[in-house]
């Protein structure tokens, strides 16, 4: 559990992970979290909470004030750009900070009356003393399924995707949708086919800005690609052992191309 407005008692050895505007104090070499806040007094007063555990020692978040400067010898970066670290722990960790900022940011009113809320002090969340409506972080589930066909993978690239780089199909659940519902018609919508052999594999957050993806296999069952061009530039199917470019290690993308790919081959 999240717990906020929490600081760490002075003797405790914390991992700091400092957030402003989706993106963590790091140092120049984009590495964190932040060992030592001694240094920086003029955040002392900023919104604390206790966000799990890393190397052995709690992590902790801190919101770091609007208007004070970063602190010499450190660098504001992207959690984007962090997604290429190697440390997949710590990643996660900061993708959690950048969702309680986001959550905070975004529910400083009522969204039942308008009266300004105030944070409840034992959990992650914030209540109205107007008319006691309480608001939890918001969670979007999405599914993200890795398709084959015989020794083949389905990748596109879709709008907001770098040049070149191709990934597994995936979307937001519906209100109302199972997530096998869901997969069926997102697959259907924006490829144009139709899958069987649903296999659930794992899930990952994805803090952009509050996702939970839930990673599937599914086998082609019929139809021709057919892309929805408002989503996906380009795709087609790509021999398990011929990709072109592909999401980085660490990414749920990632793993379930090399789960087709091991079952595949170990098939074959």
């Amino acid at each position: 559990m999240i717990r906020p407005a929490e600081t760490p008692a002075a003797d405790v050895q914390v991992h700091w992970f400092i957030v402003r505007e989706n993106k963590l104090l790091t140092d120049p070499q984009g590495n964190l979290p932040v060992a030592r806040i001694d240094d920086f007094p003029q955040a002392m007063t900023a919104y604390t909470a206790r966000i799990g555990e890393l190397a052995e020692g709690p992590a902790y978040v801190m919101l770091w004030p609007e208007d004070e400067r970063e602190p010499a010898g450190y660098l504001w970066t992207p959690l984007r750009q962090l997604l290429l670290s190697k440390d997949s722990e710590a990643f996660a960790l900061a993708g959690r900070a950048c969702q309680v900022q986001h959550f905070l940011l975004t529910h400083q009113f009522c969204g039942r009356c308008g009266h300004r809320t105030e944070e409840v002090q034992h959990e992650l969340a914030v209540s109205c003393p107007a008319c006691e409506f309480v608001s939890y972080p918001r969670i979007s589930p999405c599914i993200i399924v890795a398709i084959y066909r015989g020794r083949e993978i389905l990748l596109a690239r879709g709008s907001r995707h770098p040049e070149g780089l191709f990934s597994v199909l995936a979307g937001f659940v519906e209100s109302g949708e199972s997530l096998e519902q869901a997969l069926h018609r997102e697959v259907f919508e924006e490829a144009g086919i139709q899958v069987t052999d649903l296999r659930y594999r794992f899930s990952q957050p994805w803090p952009f800005p509050h996702s939970l993806m839930a990673g599937f296999t599914a086998r082609w069952e019929a139809g021709d690609l057919n892309f929805d061009e408002d989503e996906l530039l380009e795709g087609g199917w790509f021999d398990i052992e011929a990709l072109p470019q592909t999401p980085p290690p660490g990414t749920i993308a990632a793993r379930l191309i090399a789960t087709v790919k091991a079952e595949v081959l170990g098939s074959s």
